[in-house]
C-alpha cells in the first residue's frame, strides 16, 4: 500500500513484552486503513535506515545548522511530526509505503500487519534537475535552473531552485540537515556523479580560499594539455567528462600543480554542471522553501585510472525476487530473478554482486557472491549489469553490496584518513527497496500471501541493532501465520532453523520423499545431524532417515477409499541446540487417472554461462510440464512434486512452467488431489 501518513502511534511496550523500547511498533493508518507496525521493524528512510520507535525520537531528527522542516518548530514528544494528524502539522505531507499480509487473529477478525516499510518519504517520486547557475559557498545552497550567475556575483532567487544537501556530518560540504532522518547516505555516497565518484560543495568560495577536501584542481579545464579538448565547451571551461590520473601518492607527490586532479579526493560542483536531485521541500529561517537532497546525481562522466586504487562505484538499481514455495489450494507465479545495475569509474575491473547474510544473534556479517559482472562488456562506459531470470540467490537479504576487483579501501569520519573524505572506495553498499513476490495466476482465486517467512532479516532478525544495541529478533505480532521458528539465540549461537516442508497429499503405493530444509548458525560446527521419525499413522519404514529428503513407500488405499493420515518429524542438532518440525502426510485411494498419453515434460536451454563456472549471463532453462486428470472440477489440483502448483487451463488439462532450471531433471512425477499419480520422463530440446 502506498499513500499519505495520516497518523502513526508508538506502542507502549504491551505489544511484545520484554522487547527493548528501542524496538518498539506500533500503528500508521493510510489511505483510512490502520496497520499494525510489529516489534523488531527496521525501515528504509530514503538513503538510511531507522526503527520504528527512532521516528519518534525527537533527537533523532533534531536539526544541524538549521531550522526544523516545516521553518517553525520541530516533531512533538510521542509523534513522528510526518503524520496529518500531527501537530505542529507537517511540511507538506509525508508518504508511506508498506508491504504486510491480512492475518486472523484468535478471533477470526481480520487485521493488517506490515513486514516491510521502504520507503517513507515525502513523495517517492519526487525529483528535480537542471542546470547549476550559482553556487553560495557561504551556505552550501546550490542554485538550479535559472539565470546563470556571473562570477563573483551574489546568488538570487533569480537563479533557480535552492537546493542543499542534507548532510548532518559535513560528509560533502557543509554541516546542515533539517531532518536527519532524511539525511544522504553519509556511508555510501548519494551524492555522486553518473559513474559513481563523490561529488561536493566546497566550503569556502574558491577564489579565495581553497576547499582541501573538496578541492578546485579536482575539475581540470578545458585546454589542459593533459587531456584530451571537448569541441563542445569552451575553452577554460570545466571538463565534464575526463580520465584521472593515478592518484599522486603513487609517484611521491604531495603538493604542488601536478598533486591535482587527485582521486583520492572528492569532485566540486561547479556552474554549468547539470544535476538531478531529490529530496525533502524545508523551510529556512525566513519562512523559504528550499529542496533538502538525500541524493544528488550530476551528469559527469569522470574515470579513474584503471587498475589503481581508489576507484568509486555505485547502485543505480536493485531488484531480486523472493521465490517461496506454492501455497496449496493457491495456484502462484514466484521467481528469484534479480536485476542489478550500476556504474564504476573503473571500467576495466570486474564487479562482484554480494548478499549479505547476517547472523540473527550476533549480527556477524558473511558476503555471499550471486555473480560476477564485466563493465567492458556494456555499450555505456562504466555500467555494470547483473540481470538473471533464475539462480541460486536465496534468501532474500535486507542489503547488497558490489565490489570492485581494483580492491577496497575502508572509511573513516570526515576529515579522517579515508579516501573522499572519509567514504572508502572499491564499493557500495545498498539496501533493497524493491522485492518480486508471490503473485496469483487465478483472477477471483485467493492471492497468495507476501512470503516474508523466507526472508531471514525479518522471520530471524538481524543482531545488535547498530553493532551495539539490543538484538532485533523476529517481527512481533508476525505478518502471517502460522509464524516460523524463530532464532533462539544463545549466549554462543543459535539453534537449528528448521522447517520440515509443506503438507503433503499422496496417492498409494508411490515414494513420497520428504522435502526438509535446516539453517544453522554460521558458527556452528560441524554440521547438524538429521534424525526423522513417524509420530503417528500405520507404521511404514522410513529410507534415508538422516538426510533432509528420506521417502517412504505409501501403502496402498482402495479405490476411492478412506484416506489413511500419517505424520513425520524431523530433528536437527548441533552444539547450539536441537530443533524439530513436523509434516503431514495424507494417502488417498485415487478417484481420478493421470493419462500418460496427454502428460509431457520437456526442458528447453535457453542460454549457456558466459564463463565457465561463473554465473554472469546464465539463465538456465525452462521446463515445460502438461498432464491431463479423468476428472474435470475446479476442485481438482495438480502438482508437480518439487516444482509446484499447476495451472488448470480447463477440461481436466494442466500446465506448468518453470524457468531458470540449469540441470533438467530425469523424470517428473505429478501428482493430483484425488489421488492419481504419474511419473514423466523429461525430453531436452
Amino acid at each position: 500500500m502506498l499513500g499519505f501518513i495520516q497518523s502513526a502511534t508508538l506502542d507502549d511496550g504491551s505489544m511484545c513484552p520484554g522487547v527493548d523500547p528501542a524496538l518498539w511498533g506500533g500503528t500508521v493508518t493510510l489511505n483510512g486503513i490502520t496497520m499494525t507496525v510489529p516489534c523488531n521493524t527496521i525501515l528504509q528512510m530514503p538513503a538510511t535506515w531507522l526503527t520504528w520507535a527512532q521516528l519518534f525520537d525527537p533527537n533523532v531528527s533534531a536539526p544541524v545548522n538549521a531550522v526544523p522542516l516545516n521553518g517553525t518548530a520541530g516533531q512533538s514528544q510521542s509523534q513522528t511530526g510526518m503524520a496529518l494528524a500531527d501537530s505542529p502539522l507537517p511540511y507538506p505531507s509525508f508518504e508511506i509505503r508498506v508491504v504486510g499480509n491480512v492475518v486472523k487473529d484468535a478471533a477470526g477478525n481480520r487485521q493488517y500487519i506490515v513486514g516491510l516499510i521502504s520507503p517513507i518519504s515525502q513523495q517517492g517520486l519526487n525529483a528535480g534537475s537542471g542546470e547549476i547557475t550559482c553556487l553560495d559557498y557561504t551556505n552550501g545552497y546550490i542554485y538550479v535552473g535559472g539565470v546563470t550567475a556571473q562570477p563573483g556575483q551574489p546568488c538570487t532567487a533569480a537563479n533557480g531552485a535552492r537546493v542543499q544537501m542534507n548532510d548532518p556530518i559535513g560528509r560533502w560540504g557543509l554541516q546542515h540537515s533539517p531532518d536527519a532522518r532524511f539525511t544522504g547516505d553519509t556511508g555510501n555516497t548519494t551524492m555522486h556523479t553518473a559513474t559513481g565518484y563523490p561529488i561536493c560543495v566546497p566550503r569556502s568560495d574558491p577564489a579565495f580560499a581553497d576547499d582541501l577536501l573538496c578541492p578546485n584542481g579536482n575539475r581540470p579545464l578545458n585546454g589542459d594539455a593533459r587531456f584530451p579538448v571537448d569541441p563542445f565547451l569552451a575553452i577554460g571551461a570545466p571538463l565534464r567528462t575526463f580520465d584521472m590520473p593515478p592518484s599522486p601518492d603513487n609517484f611521491g607527490i604531495v603538493d604542488g600543480p601536478n598533486a591535482y586532479p587527485d582521486a583520492r579526493q572528492q569532485l566540486p560542483l561547479m556552474v554549468g554542471d547539470w544535476i538531478d536531485y531529490s529530496g525533502t521541500l524545508a523551510k529556512d529561517a525566513l519562512g523559504l522553501d528550499y529542496i533538502s537532497a538525500h541524493t544528488i546525481i550530476a551528469n559527469l562522466g569522470v574515470f579513474t585510472a584503471p587498475g589503481y586504487q581508489p576507484s568509486y562505484i555505485a547502485i543505480e538499481m536493485l531488484l531480486l525476487g523472493t521465490g517461496g514455495a506454492a501455497m496449496p489450494g493457491i495456484t502462484q507465479e514466484a521467481t528469484n530473478r534479480i536485476f542489478v545495475v550500476g556504474f564504476t569509474t573503473d571500467p576495466t575491473a570486474l564487479v562482484d554482486i554480494n548478499a549479505i547474510d547476517v547472523n540473527p544473534c550476533t549480527g556477524e556479517e558473511t558476503l555471499r557472491l550471486l555473480g560476477t559482472v564485466d563493465p567492458a562488456s556494456q555499450p555505456v562506459r562504466g555500467r555494470f549489469r547483473f540481470h538473471v531470470l533464475g539462480g541460486d540467490f536465496m534468501p532474500p537479504t535486507r542489503e547488497m553490496v558490489v565490489t570492485s576487483y581494483d580492491g577496497q579501501t575502508p572509511g573513516s569520519d570526515p576529515g579522517g584518513d579515508g579516501y573522499a573524505n572519509g567514504l572508502g572506495s572499491g564499493q557500495y553498499r545498498a539496501p533493497d527497496f524493491d522485492f518480486i513476490f508471490p503473485e496469483g495466476l487465478v483472477l477471483g482465486k485467493p492471492l497468495p500471501p507476501n512470503n516474508f517467512q523466507d526472508m531471514p532479516f525479518l522471520a530471524l532478525g538481524s543482531g545488535p541493532l547498530g553493532g551495539i544495541g539490543p538484538v532485533v529478533g523476529q517481527l512481533t505480532p508476525w505478518p502471517g501465520s502460522p509464524a516460523p521458528t524463530a532464532a533462539n539465540c544463545s549466549a554462543t549461537g543459535i539453534a537449528p532453523i528448521v522447517s520440515a516442508g509443506p503438507d503433503i497429499v499422496v496417492g498409494g503405493n508411490a515414494q513420497v520423499i520428504l522435502a526438509a530444509t535446516v539453517k544453522e548458525d554460521p558458527n556452528a560446527w560441524p554440521t547438524a545431524t538429521i534424525a526423522w521419525t513417524q509420530s503417528s499413522g500405520p507404521t511404514v519404514t522410513i529410507f534415508n532417515g538422516d538426510t533432509l529428503t528420506p521417502y517412504f513407500i505409501s501403502p496402498a488405499v482402495p479405490f476411492g477409499g478412506a484416506p489413511v493420515s500419517f505424520s513425520f518429524q524431523i530433528t536437527a542438532t548441533d552444539q547450539f541446540g536441537s530443533t524439530s518440525a513436523t509434516v503431514n502426510v495424507t494417502v488417498v485411494g485415487a478417484t481420478d487417472f493421470l493419462d500418460p498419453a496427454l502428460a509431457t515434460a520437456v526442458w528447453r536451454a535457453s542460454a549457456l554461462p558466459k564463463k565457465p563456472g561463473t554465473k554472469v549471463g546464465q539463465k538456465g532453462g525452462k521446463l515445460t510440464i502438461t498432464a491431463s486428470t479423468s476428472v474435470v472440477s475446479s476442485s481438482v489440483s495438480l502438482t508437480a512434486v518439487g516444482w509446484g502448483a499447476m495451472t488448470n487451463l480447463g477440461a481436466g488439462n494442466y500446465t506448468l512452467n518453470v524457468t531458470g532450471v540449469t540441470i533438467p531433471p530425469d523424470s517428473v512425477t505429478v501428482r493430483s488431489s484425488l489421488g492419481g499419480q504419474i511419473v514423466i520422463p523429461v525430453t531436452l530440446k
